[in-house]
C-alpha cells in the first residue's frame, strides 16, 4: 500500500515467507532493501529493522540518503536477481 508518493509498505519478515505485518519506509529505502538482499536473507537475518540497519551495504546507503531531501527519489532500477535466493 503506497501512502504517499515517497512512501511504500515494506513487510519486515516477506509474504513469501508467511509475514503480514507493515511498516511505511521511504520509496527509495524500500528499494534498496529489496536489491541488497533477497527474501530469504530478509526472513532469516534481517526481518528486524536494528539488525538492517548493520548490513553494510545498506549502512552506507542510509548515510548517504541522509544527506538528501526527504522528497528525493531516484528511479535508477535496482536487480531483482538476488530477491529469491
Amino acid at each position: 500500500m503506497v501512502t504517499g508518493p515517497s512512501l511504500d509498505e515494506h513487510h519486515p519478515l516477506p509474504r513469501s515467507h508467511g509475514g503480514r505485518a507493515t511498516v511505511t519506509v521511504h520509496k527509495i529505502c524500500h528499494r534498496a532493501i529489496h536489491a541488497m538482499l533477497s527474501e530469504r536473507e530478509l526472513a532469516e537475518e534481517f526481518s528486524d529493522f536494528d539488525k538492517l540497519r548493520t548490513h553494510p551495504m545498506l549502512a552506507q546507503f542510509i548515510a548517504w540518503v541522509k544527506k538528501r531531501p526527504p522528497e528525493y527519489y531516484d528511479r535508477t532500477r535496482w536487480s531483482r536477481s538476488r530477491r529469491y535466493k
